[in-house]
């Protein structure tokens, strides 16, 4: 009997010591994690990151009032002081391009290219202006039938234009991982009844997410419902937006108004407290700091890049 305790003793000890060590090697070992709750061993941290955004006006930083860079010079200082890394951001965003207008001036830009090759991440914003187009050229957004024909088309040319950015993108950094926020809905808060407009941002979305799901080491950062909503994020609230909205549209919105709202230049005030009075579109620096922590929180939870 005491052989059978002794025996028995024995047996819990080394389970318990090949648990430690299964414990430790599944802990240290480089590949066993894709995420870490702390920060990276000093040895294995890069001392500088560099790191590309690509885009629009979102990239750019227009609307933020308190200029400081939009999400992507919030997104250095905060990668800065928690990761403790030199940060050198090289910001590509240009105000009014399309996906198309973006991979054009990355083929004509040698130091575009340059950065780009040397990235050790990348950040973009890319399809707000390929969707505006559609809605303001093309339809009149009470006509369900023909808005859906014409967001098919525009949604399949749009994706072409997106896998031939990239491709690009990958032509000159098949590693880096690439950030790639969605788009919002700017007029939810003036037009929450009408259902045309946030089903169509939100296709567009499905679209976007759906060809960058083709590429490797592409993540998504969703934006839309935090910036679409903006402040009135209970169910009550929202109920309460809608039923303004439906007394002021009667449940429709001509081509002209939506057009009015969005690209207003003369506004004074605006209901969404993250985006901007001066045009009802682009994010404040409420807005940007929204952004910041959105991306912030995805490229923590791929973090290789920082490594050497």
């Amino acid at each position: 009997m005491k052989n059978v305790k002794g025996f028995s003793k024995i047996t819990g000890v080394v389970l318990l010591v090949v648990l430690v060590l299964l414990a430790a090697l599944t802990y240290w070992h480089p590949g066993a994690r894709t995420t870490l709750s702390g920060p990276h061993p000093a040895v294995n941290r890069r001392k500088v990151v560099r790191v590309v955004a690509l885009g629009d006006s979102l990239t750019q930083g227009v609307g933020d009032q308190q200029k400081k860079g939009g999400y992507t010079g919030r997104l250095k200082t905060m990668i800065h002081h928690r990761d403790k890394v030199k940060v050198v951001m090289h910001n590509y965003g240009k105000s009014g391009d399309r996906s198309d207008q973006i991979e054009k001036r990355l083929v004509n830009s040698p130091a575009m290219q340059q950065q780009v090759k040397q990235a050790q991440a990348i950040v973009m914003t890319v399809g707000g202006n390929d969707l505006l187009q559609t809605l303001t050229k093309n339809v009149t957004i009470n006509q369900q039938s023909r808005l859906n024909t014409q967001l098919d088309s525009a949604e399949t040319t749009y994706q072409q234009k997106l896998r031939q950015l990239f491709n690009t993108v990958r032509q000159y950094n098949p590693k880096a991982p690439i950030f790639l926020y969605s788009i919002y809905n700017p007029v939810y808060v003036y037009f929450a009844n009408i259902d045309q407009v946030t089903n169509a941002v939100d296709d567009w979305n499905v679209a976007t997410k759906k060809t960058a799901s083709r590429y490797h080491n592409l993540h998504w950062i969703d934006i839309n419902r935090a910036l679409s909503v903006g402040q009135f994020k209970s169910a009550t609230q929202q109920a309460k937006l809608k039923r303004s909205s439906q007394d002021i549209n009667n449940g429709k919105i001509s081509t002209q108004t939506f057009q009015a709202t969005i690209l207003a230049s003369d506004a004074s005030d605006e209901l969404n407290n993250y985006l901007s009075p001066a045009d009802h579109f682009h994010p404040n620096a409420k807005g940007y700091r929204l952004m910041t922590r959105y991306a912030f929180k995805e490229m923590q939870a791929h973090q290789q890049w920082l490594l050497r």
